[in-house]
């Protein structure tokens, strides 16, 4: 091989190596200067004396801004606050009572919680085939006459911490029944006697009554059911409008 020739790919492999050798010098200061940082990191979080401790505790980490504990009580009991949601149906022909009760049989799940579902739908009457009391009166009964005793409209409902309420017997002047301010008193009271008990109102379909456009108010959740195959997303759309769509928390699909 002709020497020049040689000469020249050995220095060209040499300016190579020199190079490469350049750029590993800089990708270990790199790592070095990342790991020097992850250190001070964990040292402005964890004191020097535990960071080889394997048996260190979070309690020995540093918090740079506590919350107080007066503060963190707070936190926890408006996480713990009890709720009231609305069911209605986009459906005229539906009642959202199933859906309802289910409902209110999941929130009692939970043994520290209990639920109460109020039938707000006088022109149905499929609540009564799924709970073992046997109704005598209900809300419309205690709206209309103020002499009732509350504790007399609430029945078991056969499933542990759930009760429920039934619509009454009173169904011609629901509409005004419910924008009462008796009403309003009533529903605040049977959520704030107990702070465990979640409410659940079913409310007549949305586009068949006014009912559930009053019920909506007193609520901080309102969720619309449709059947499948039954209602159309022209229907669906019409019944968030007349809620309002700030004021749907969701949809259940029944099938």
């Amino acid at each position: 091989m002709d020497q020049s020739k040689l000469y020249k790919a050995f220095e060209r492999n040499k300016t190579l190596r020199s190079s490469a050798g350049k750029n590993d010098q800089r990708a270990v200061k790199a790592e070095s200067a990342v790991a020097v940082s992850e250190q001070k990191v964990i040292a402005d979080l964890v004191p020097s004396e535990s960071l080889l401790k394997r048996d260190a505790s979070l309690k020995d980490m540093r918090n740079p801004n506590p919350m107080a504990i007066a503060d963190m009580k707070k936190t926890d009991k408006q996480e713990s606050e009890n709720f009231t949601v609305m069911i209605s149906s986009v459906d005229s022909s539906d009642n959202s009572v199933l859906t309802a009760m289910n409902l209110a049989i999941s929130f009692s799940l939970d043994i520290n919680s209990s639920a109460l579902l109020v039938d707000c739908n006088p022109y149905g009457t499929d609540l009564q085939s799924l709970i073992t009391s046997v109704f005598d009166i209900g809300i419309t009964d205690y709206i209309q006459d103020q002499k009732t005793d509350l504790d007399k409209i609430i029945y078991p409902s056969g499933i542990e911490r759930v009760s429920v309420i039934p619509a009454g017997n009173n169904s011609s002047s629901a509409v005004e029944q419910f924008s009462s301010n008796l009403m309003q008193e009533l529903l605040y009271e049977l959520r704030n006697r107990y702070s465990d008990r979640f409410i659940v109102l079913n409310a007549p379909p949305v586009l068949s009554s006014s009912e559930a456009r009053v019920l909506a108010r007193y609520c901080d959740h309102n969720v619309l059911t449709v059947p499948y195959g039954k209602a159309d997303i022209n229907m669906i759309e019409d019944a968030v409008e007349a809620l309002g769509a700030a004021n749907v928390s969701g949809i259940v699909y029944q099938q």
